[in-house]
C-alpha cells in the first residue's frame, strides 16, 4: 500500500505492503505516546490503459504501475550500462586472440632462429691428407723394408683414406670387408669367388673353372675353343662359323642352308607306318611293312584272283604337310616283272602293277624313301 507522511516543505511516499504496519513519520514526538499513523492516501488512479486493481484481503487498495513508471529508456545519445558491457567483451576476445596469435609466432621464430644457428655452428667435414715424414717412416721400422712387423694378432689400422703412390706388396692373404675397386688392369694369379661376381672386360689367360652356374649377360666370344664336358642346353638359336663335331646330334629339326656333307652312314629313326592290301591283290591277301615313315620295305602277298592294279597301300604314322616325293624300288626280278608304280597323298602312297601278278599266293616286296 501506498502511505503518505506530512512533511515540512514536500509530500513523502513510502510502498509497502498490504498487512505491514505503518511507521510513524516523526519518531521523535514531543509526547511518549506513539504517533497516530497518518490516514492512508487515497488510491491513485491508474493510468489510462492499465489494468484495474483489485482490493486486497483488508480492504486496502493498491496502486497499480504502468508501463514507463519503474524503467524508462536510454535517452538518445546516451551510453547505456549494456552496451558499455557488449563493447567491451569484444574488445576483450579480440585482445586475447591477438596475443595468442603474436605468442605462436614468437615461440616458432625462435626455433628456426636457434636450429638455423645451430647448423651454421656444425663444423663441415673435411678430407685432410697427412703425410708421413722421415721420422714416422722410421718409425714403422723394418716394416717397409720388407721385413715382418708384429705379430699376427697384432692390427694396422689406417682410418682415413690412403694412397700409396708405389707398389704394394702383400705376401701373404688380403682379406677385403668391404667392397673392392679397381680403377686399371689387374693380374690375378688365383680368382675365387665364392658369391655373385660382376666383371667387366676380362681376360682369363689361365684355366677359368666354374664351379656353380655360369650367366653371361652379353655375347662370349671364346677365341681358342671351348670345351664342353657335361650337358650344354641352349633356349634360343646358336651359330657356328667353323666346323661342329659331335658324337651324336639328337635335334627335332636340323635346318642346313648349305650343303650337308655326311661322312659316314646316315640312320634314320622313327614311327612305323601301316599296311594294307589294295583292291587287285585278291582274296585272302596280306600285307606287312618294315621301317618308319622315311624309310623301309613293303611287303604284299597276293590271294587268289589278283589281277594288274593296285596291290598295297602305305599309311603314314605322321602326315607330312603336301605330298612328299616318294622313290620305289622292287625287290628281285618278279616284283620288278610288275612294273610298279605309285599313287601318293599326303597321308601315304598305294604302289600298283602294270602287269598281273603271275600266281596267287606270291610275296612281291618293294623298298621305298620318302622326302618331303
Amino acid at each position: 500500500m501506498l502511505t503518505q507522511f506530512a512533511a515540512p516543505n514536500h509530500k513523502r511516499y513510502h510502498m509497502t505492503m498490504a498487512d505491514e504496519p505503518v511507521k510513524p513519520a516523526n519518531p521523535k514526538s514531543e509526547s511518549d505516546k506513539p504517533a497516530k499513523p497518518a490516514d492512508p492516501a487515497p488510491p491513485t488512479a491508474a493510468k489510462a490503459g492499465a489494468p484495474p486493481a483489485e482490493a486486497l484481503s483488508d480492504g486496502t487498495m493498491p496502486t497499480v504501475l504502468s508501463a514507463g513508471d519503474g524503467h524508462r529508456p536510454v535517452s538518445k545519445g546516451k551510453v547505456s550500462r549494456t552496451g558499455v558491457y557488449r563493447r567491451a567483451d569484444i574488445m576483450t576476445t579480440l585482445l586475447t586472440t591477438l596475443g595468442v596469435i603474436i605468442a605462436l609466432a614468437a615461440l616458432l621464430g625462435g626455433y628456426y632462429w636457434f636450429a638455423i644457428r645451430q647448423s651454421k655452428n656444425q663444423p663441415t667435414a673435411t678430407t685432410t691428407t697427412t703425410e708421413l715424414s722421415s721420422e714416422d717412416l722410421k718409425k714403422l721400422g723394418s716394416f717397409f723394408e720388407g721385413n715382418s712387423a708384429g705379430s699376427n694378432a697384432q692390427t694396422l689400422t689406417i682410418s682415413p683414406s690412403t694412397l700409396f703412390s708405389n707398389r704394394v706388396a702383400v705376401s701373404q692373404d688380403l682379406k677385403v670387408i668391404g667392397g673392392l675397386e679397381v680403377s686399371g688392369d689387374t693380374t690375378l694369379a688365383g680368382l675365387t669367388a665364392n658369391k655373385t661376381a660382376n666383371l667387366g672386360v676380362t681376360n682369363v689367360r689361365g684355366q677359368l673353372t666354374v664351379a656353380g652356374p655360369l650367366s653371361a649377360q652379353s655375347p662370349v666370344t671364346l677365341g681358342a675353343g671351348a670345351t664342353v664336358t657335361g650337358n650344354l642346353t641352349t633356349t634360343g638359336n646358336g651359330s657356328f662359323g667353323g666346323v661342329v663335331s659331335a658324337p651324336t646330334v639328337n635335334a627335332t629339326t636340323v635346318t642346313v642352308t648349305g650343303t650337308l656333307n655326311i661322312g659316314g652312314h646316315i640312320s634314320i629313326s622313327g614311327q612305323a607306318p601301316s599296311a594294307s592290301p589294295a583292291g587287285q591283290a585278291g582274296s585272302g591277301s596280306s600285307a606287312s611293312v618294315e621301317g618308319i615313315d622315311s624309310a623301309g620295305t613293303l611287303t604284299i602277298r597276293t590271294g587268289s584272283g589278283s589281277t594288274a592294279g593296285l596291290l598295297v597301300n602305305l599309311t603314314f604314322k605322321s602326315a607330312y604337310p603336301r605330298a612328299p616325293h616318294i622313290i620305289i624300288t622292287p625287290i628281285g626280278s618278279g616284283s620288278a616283272a610288275l612294273q610298279p608304280y605309285i599313287i601318293k597323298t599326303a597321308t601315304g602312297f598305294t604302289v600298283g602293277a602294270v602287269n598281273a601278278p603271275s600266281s596267287s599266293n606270291t610275296s612281291y616286296s618293294f623298298e621305298y624313301w620318302v622326302v618331303q
